[in-house]
């Protein structure tokens, strides 16, 4: 099993990720449209063939990158130790840092967020890779920077404290646990690098893989009919809010909170109701497959009509890009909305059929509780519910 380089919730089991690919031939195209920490392409690009990930999350994007992009451990190295030994020479009182200086919101953020002494050593080295960022430098060098970046990020979203105040990070949970801290950044990113590294020479990258910054609403950047084969795990309905912990390490690469917040709100599976009142009556037939209940607060049935739209606009897309003869799996999980069981799955397959797609294989698979991370209720008929995943493939005729 390769071991991932970054903590990332509800990552996809990796034999998920083989069975769908196992009889693609050699040098298919696949996509993953929410790709998340890229161990679908990654495992795809190792059987040999070309993978693309899209994902809206930075974090997700930046750990897809460097999971997927060989580069040779010398260039790490020599750039890491640029880049390290430049913050140590920094003048800290010197050091701007627009996003966050010029930024009232993500600067209460980080102060609430960040001891001190942690925030000077943190400013310096957000100065040096966004400054780095600015260089004409060769492509592997900047990739070389990215790593420099995720092992920085490692440091901050993690399970115990680390370079912030919080624990729980990497589980999108994070919560105020000190008011200051004696955590040393540079020790810190020193000894992340070298398990970055580490797990990049024992299995290293075979590249073949394009990552993309985008939605899986509008795969602006794919070809239609340009894909072999699709598989994803899309957000469940009130999913995990991934970027609640990826935040707290993108605040210090280059983005300000309010544009982490945007792209929150607009995600797949977020609490909210549309963004308009929806007027097509096709989304009715994926709400009712989704759930039949209509008891439920209207809060609840708008955040539904919301998802439901957004399944049918990722379906589409997915249907676009997918070649006649192709095929697209998705492994889905289902959620529970004021003690009412929301079946994700369903909706995702009505879509799909409404799309024109045609079902080929549908089966359940239990999930171990460890790997659960929305509410189970118990051992009561709903709880053994939750504690299941659909995994649903559908070919394009």
């Amino acid at each position: 099993m390769i071991r991932s380089i970054h903590p990332f919730p509800a990552r996809m089991a990796p034999e998920l990720a083989l069975g769908p690919l196992h009889d693609l031939p050699e040098g298919s195209v696949v996509l993953d449209p929410m790709s998340g920490s890229g161990t679908v392409v990654r495992q795809a690009a190792q059987m040999g063939h070309s993978s693309i990930g899209v994902d809206m999350d930075p974090l997700a994007v930046l750990m897809s990158r460097v999971w997927t992009t060989p580069i040779d451990d010398e260039v790490i190295e020599k750039v890491s130790q640029s880049l390290i030994k430049e913050a140590l020479e920094l003048d800290g009182s010197k050091i701007e840092l627009p996003w966050i200086d010029h930024d009232a919101e993500t600067k209460e953020f980080v102060d609430f967020w960040f001891g001190m002494e942690q925030q000077a050593d943190l400013r310096k080295l957000a100065f040096v890779l966004h400054q780095f960022d600015k260089r004409k430098f060769s492509r592997l060098k900047h990739a070389a920077a990215d790593v420099v970046r995720v092992a920085l990020s490692r440091i901050i979203v993690t399970k115990e404290q680390g370079a912030s105040l919080a624990r729980d990070t990497s589980h999108s949970r994070p919560h105020k646990v000190a008011e200051k801290s004696d955590f040393n950044v540079m020790d810190g990113l020193s000894r992340s690098l070298t398990q970055v590294r580490n797990r990049l020479i024992e299995n290293p990258p075979v590249g073949n893989t394009r990552i993309i910054l985008g939605d899986a609403r509008s795969l602006k950047q794919v070809g239609s009919e340009s894909v072999d084969a699709v598989l994803t795990s899309p957000p469940y309905l009130n999913a995990i809010d991934y970027l609640r912990g990826h935040r707290m390490s993108l605040v210090w690469l280059g983005h300000q909170l309010g544009d982490l917040r945007s792209i929150r709100s607009n995600s797949i599976g977020a609490e909210r109701a549309p963004n308009k009142p929806l007027t097509q009556s096709k989304f009715e037939q994926i709400q009712r497959a989704m759930c039949a209940d209509h008891d439920l607060p209207k809060r609840y049935v708008s955040m539904i009509e919301r998802y439901s739209e957004d399944v049918y606009r990722m379906v589409a897309q997915i249907s676009r890009v997918t070649r006649i003869g192709g095929h697209a799996t998705f492994v889905v999980g289902n959620s529970c909305l004021k003690g009412t069981f929301i079946q994700n799955s369903a909706g995702v397959a009505a879509a799909a059929t409404m799309l024109g797609l045609r079902e080929i294989n549908t089966f359940e698979r239990e999930l171990p509780t460890k790997s659960r991370y929305l509410p189970i209720t118990g051992e009561s008929a709903l709880g053994k519910r939750m504690r299941t995943e659909t995994i649903l493939t559908f070919g394009k005729i």
